[in-house]
């Protein structure tokens, strides 16, 4: 895999992610403007029909008719004239007139009282508000057939204002806008509006939307996390990948070692002179041996790696303290001389369900590792028991270099070679065939830095379905 390859993985991941939340905003920004539209609907319903029953035939209010005639009406001839005529003062005159009667109307208006009453006898929120504003008035203007505005105000502009303080208008919350016309003294039109809604109306809506809101978190959240999770695969695959390639190429270099030795040194053998010294002899042979060992444990080491996937446990019923002592005379006996072993036996014996090659496996694979990473000329390993709960706990603790905090999480990993590896022959398999084993008995293992400086692993005996008991 390429730079190229590489680098397109975290950029397709972080387009993917972006793509996605606008999606989930625009969605869910849609999902705000319907409930915007249709937000207390029903109310709004309600009151349209109980104020058209309350005012009846009058002009906005009950009264309001009366302030159109006093306030209005007689003046819109002369304001009409001013406007066709394009007098110089017509301007003024108009905005003089509206803004008396508008005045007047909010000095005589009952609209506080009348919705009130529509909120009470309706049964209402009583943190409804309301605003009533005149909107428009137009002149029909015979000479084109057409209606004129001589007077108009935004909803959002307070001079057109009658009563009433809610502060935020729109289309969404509009009861109606009802146009009223006369044709005495001339024909004229009027345009008013009523608007109802609560003061806090978008957080009201937000706090109704919350479900929607939290689901599509969470919905974000899982994608996120999924996608990590395979982000984070992906890179552990690249990074198991470059471990194989890493381990091919160094097993050819360990595997091509001891062959070239034991080639030369055959070859040796069979180049010199038939006179040849014994004690040279004996040299060259040694060495043979020596790598020919060395060639037969890396095998070993890889066929049971392999092998083991496809073995099936022979679980048997054994004494647990007697089998460790059986396999450390044995382990004693191969690494004499390279390691002391001591061990602290179980005061009692105890019967578990293990396989024999399994346990024997794991003990030579951590002997073996305390003696390799290890550079005291007195090298040690001691093994007792612990017991905690109904678990019993092996320890084995070595003298050796300890472990590295950067490998403590990788460190049963295939392949992996650590901080303390570089310099030392192996393949990076013995820990690995150690947590394969544990893993097929059931069994957990835990590894810590000893006080002293060198290694300690903590093998719990928890078998699970694997049933444990007292040796008598």
């Amino acid at each position: 895999m390429n730079s190229a390859d590489r680098n397109i993985y975290p950029w397709a991941f972080g387009a993917s992610f972006l793509l996605l939340t606008v999606l989930i905003g625009f969605l869910i920004f849609k999902t705000y403007q319907l409930e915007d539209k249709n937000y207390q609907i029903g109310q709004l319903n309600l009151v349209q029909n109980a104020y058209g029953t309350a005012i009846m035939d009058d002009k906005i209010f009950p009264g309001g008719d009366a302030v159109f005639q006093t306030e209005l009406v007689p003046y819109l001839n002369t304001w009409y004239k001013k406007v066709t005529d394009k007098s110089p003062g017509a301007v003024q005159y108009g905005e003089t007139r509206m803004e008396l009667f508008l005045k007047t109307m909010r000095t005589k208006q009952s609209l506080d009282s009348i919705f009130g009453q529509i909120v009470q006898q309706q049964k209402l929120d009583p943190a409804l508000i309301y605003l009533f504003h005149f909107d428009k008035l137009e002149l029909y203007n015979a000479a084109d057939n057409s209606w004129q505005v001589f007077y108009e105000s935004a909803s959002d502009d307070s001079s057109g204002t009658i009563s009433g303080s809610l502060r935020k208008t729109s289309l969404n919350n509009r009861v109606f806008q009802l146009a009223v016309s006369d044709k005495e003294p001339i024909p004229y039109r009027f345009t008013y509006s009523l608007y109802v809604d609560y003061e806090n109306r978008n957080w009201r809506i937000i706090q109704q939307m919350a479900p929607v809101f939290l689901l599509s978190l969470a919905c974000i959240a899982v994608i996120v996390l999924l996608s990590f999770r395979t982000y984070k695969n992906w890179v552990n695959q690249r990074k198991l990948a470059h471990l194989k390639t890493s381990f091919l190429n160094h097993m050819r270099h360990e595997f091509n070692t001891p062959l070239t030795t034991i080639l030369v040194s055959a070859h040796s053998l069979i180049d010199r002179d038939a006179n040849l010294d014994n004690k040279e002899v004996v040299q060259l042979g040694r060495i043979v041996e020596r790598q020919a060992k060395r060639l037969r444990d890396y095998f070993e080491q890889v066929m049971g790696s392999v092998a083991l996937q496809e073995q099936q446990a022979k679980i048997i019923q054994a004494p647990i303290d007697l089998l460790t002592r059986e396999i450390l005379d044995e382990l004693c006996l191969r690494y004499q001389g390279e390691v002391e072993i001591s061990y602290i036996p179980l005061e009692k014996d105890l019967l578990i369900r293990l396989d024999e090659g399994y346990y024997f496996s794991i003990l030579d694979n951590l002997i073996s590792n305390a003696i390799k990473f290890n550079d005291h000329l007195h090298k040690t390993i001691r093994l007792s028991w612990e017991q905690k709960a109904e678990q019993y706990c092996l320890k084995v603790e070595d003298n050796g270099r300890g472990i590295d905090s950067s490998d403590k999480n990788a460190l049963f990993t295939a392949f992996y070679r650590g901080q303390s590896s570089v310099g030392k022959p192996g393949l990076g398999l013995g820990l690995y065939y150690v947590k394969s084993c544990l893993d097929r008995l059931g069994w957990t293992i835990r590894i810590e830095n000893s006080l002293s400086g060198g290694t300690i692993f903590y093998i719990y005996m928890d078998n699970g379905s694997f049933n444990s008991k007292k040796q008598d």
